[in-house]
């Protein structure tokens, strides 16, 4: 099932910024990539291999790093979320980030939220790392970030209608689904399943998914307990969103 939109009206006028400056990097950080590896729809050679151990998330290191007191081994996680192995990759990151992460911003605001968005990206970093702590294999993306985002949106816009494209064999369809059954459904069957089969081969981060998931839950839910009417209706703005 592939997001489309969803239909989640922002105030009149307001821009998120934050969610655009975060898409415009993640597409610049790419082409820069494409530089390096002379590559565009997966990044395969000897040059994207030391590109992603330079930058990514590789848990040996990092657990080697902390163990010893090398605390800068931290900033590989920051910047493997800039990070993608080809075009497709970074196609869906920025779908779901486009199609998620605004009304979010506009929820928690610009500042935030880019700070909530990088926290959200260091626990599924570290989460990933608790996984296979002795792990040599790189881990790159934006996806554990934005898993938080879906965690938040999940509280805060339990009702709102997702609309998706499914897939039926040769036939597909445009169907609109809560956010409700949406996000419980990409989180279970896209990371917590595969996850607990065992599905390494994948070369999916699913305990990255699964940590940046429940953080964002986590944020979205205390966010949601002390905001009170400003999170019913908008106040700051005097304009009544959905929920």
């Amino acid at each position: 099932m592939l997001p489309i939109r969803d239909e989640n009206p922002k105030p009149p006028g307001y821009k998120p910024y934050v969610t655009y400056g975060l898409i415009l990097v993640n597409v610049v950080v790419f082409f820069w990539e494409i530089s390096v590896t002379h590559q565009f729809f997966e990044f395969t050679n000897g040059r994207a291999e030391a590109m992603m151990i330079n930058y990514g998330t590789v848990p040996q290191v990092i657990s080697n790093g902390l163990s010893n007191h090398q605390y800068g081994v931290v900033t590989n996680i920051f910047t493997s979320m800039f990070l993608h192995e080809g075009i497709i990759h970074i196609g869906g990151n920025m779908l779901f980030l486009y199609i998620f992460g605004d009304n979010i911003e506009y929820r928690f605001g610009r500042g935030k939220y880019l700070a909530l968005y990088l926290f959200w990206g260091l626990v599924a970093g570290f989460t990933h790392i608790l996984s296979d702590p002795s792990s040599p294999m790189p881990a790159i993306g934006a996806s554990g970030a934005i898993s938080g985002v879906l965690g938040a949106y999940l509280i805060l816009f339990p009702n709102v209608k997702v609309v998706t494209l499914l897939f039926l064999g040769f036939f597909a369809r445009f169907i609109r689904i809560s956010a409700k059954w949406y996000l419980p459904f990409w989180f279970l069957f896209q990371n917590v399943l595969p996850a607990l089969v065992g599905s390494t081969g994948s070369g999916v981060a699913f305990f990255a998914h699964i940590g940046g998931f429940l953080i964002g839950l986590f944020c979205g839910f205390v966010y949601k307990k002390t905001h009170g009417s400003e999170y019913m209706y908008g106040t700051r703005y005097g304009w009544k969103g959905y929920t």
